[in-house]
């Protein structure tokens, strides 16, 4: 029965649906940015940033042109959008709040992106293997083609486990990591765009009413507090913030580390102080904090939220879907990693 959960009814459930698809959804959004540092992006993703910018770009302009000409809702190209050129369901999971994405659209999406992210998971490994010299190319190659982080990291071991390279691995974790940093300017561009487009069209509905047309135009610029948190809404801050406060620590005992390096170098002598020591546990307490954050709570909470997501979808909701958005999902993958994998040929 579609109007039950374990044998009881829907509203019943439904405060804790609200908080887990809302508060607890933003809540791991957030810790998600624990395990996004620049630092770590500078030091270790330098040599696969060209390949990131130039598939995230590709499925960044390809998806959007081909949802309109497939006659997709905006906030669904959006969503398929998000999770194809960047993270998969965290990347959608993130932005649908931001546009006020339908149960519908969400479901759509997340079932479109896993599907494309487990296919390349499976297929990928052996693929790249064939076509790529190196194995540190088939790692950025599997880093920029499947979606999802986990998925990333599955292909990359079975990879690593069969044919004995952990140096694919290694590039595959960076090159995911720096492909998901591209959240910080895809949510609030995604967003804009979206509020762009629905301004669009309510200027359009609304043109022959003059005053009406003026007065909204004095609303819209009365506060540029307002018009700010429309395109960026505060969980999205808060993400910016977390990933702030990683790179910053990470820079901080990084700067400390060459410091005593360099008091190593002129003395000739390693004498372990007190202060250093304090230094050692203080860089491991925290890379410890970020990395629960990062890994444990932003998983629970991710969980959470989709499993909410599902308990609120029906899968009445997907009927009528068609096969226009697996089209644009499944051609957009292809996109991305395509461009990844011409790139990677380039540069590495």
């Amino acid at each position: 029965n579609n109007n039950t959960i374990f044998g009881y009814s829907k509203p019943t459930f439904q405060p804790g649906i609200t908080y887990s698809t809302k508060t607890i959804l933003q809540c791991g959004i957030v810790a998600v940015a624990a395990k996004l540092s620049f630092f770590e992006l500078v030091t270790t993703g330098a040599a696969g940033f060209p390949v990131v910018l130039a598939s995230v770009g590709a499925g960044m302009m390809y998806l959007p042109m081909a949802g309109k000409l497939a006659g997709l809702p905006l906030e669904m190209t959006l969503l398929l959008t998000a999770g194809t050129s960047i993270c998969g369901v965290t990347a959608i999971t993130a932005l649908a709040p931001a546009i006020k994405a339908s149960n519908r659209d969400i479901a759509v999406a997340v079932a479109n992106t896993v599907a494309f992210g487990t296919i390349g998971m499976l297929a990928y490994p052996y693929l790249f293997h064939a076509m790529c010299p190196t194995p540190e190319q088939v790692g950025v190659c599997l880093g920029v083609s499947i979606h999802d982080t986990s998925q990333v990291l599955g292909s990359a071991m079975s990879y690593s486990e069969m044919y004995g390279e952990e140096t694919a691995l290694k590039a595959a974790a960076v090159t995911k990591l720096t492909r998901n940093l591209g959240l910080m300017m895809a949510i609030p561009g995604l967003s804009y765009l979206h509020a762009s487009s629905s301004s669009r069209t309510n200027d359009g509905e609304e043109g022959t009413n003059n005053g009406d047309s003026e007065k909204g135009n004095v609303e819209e610029t009365m506060s540029g507090l307002v018009s700010f948190q429309k395109y960026v809404p505060p969980f999205l801050i808060a993400f910016l913030g977390m990933s702030a406060l990683r790179s910053m620590g990470d820079y901080a005992f990084a700067t400390d580390a060459l410091a005593a390096a360099a008091d190593l170098g002129t003395s000739g002598i390693a004498s372990p102080t007190s202060s250093s020591s304090s230094s050692s546990s203080q860089q491991l307490l925290f890379q410890q904090t970020m990395d629960f954050l990062g890994n444990d709570v932003s998983k629970c909470a991710l969980g959470t939220a989709m499993a909410g997501v599902g308990l609120s979808t029906s899968m009445d909701s997907l009927k009528g879907v068609g096969w226009r958005p697996f089209a644009v999902g499944g051609s957009g993958a292809l996109v991305v990693g395509g461009t990844g994998f011409m790139v990677s040929s380039f540069v590495m």
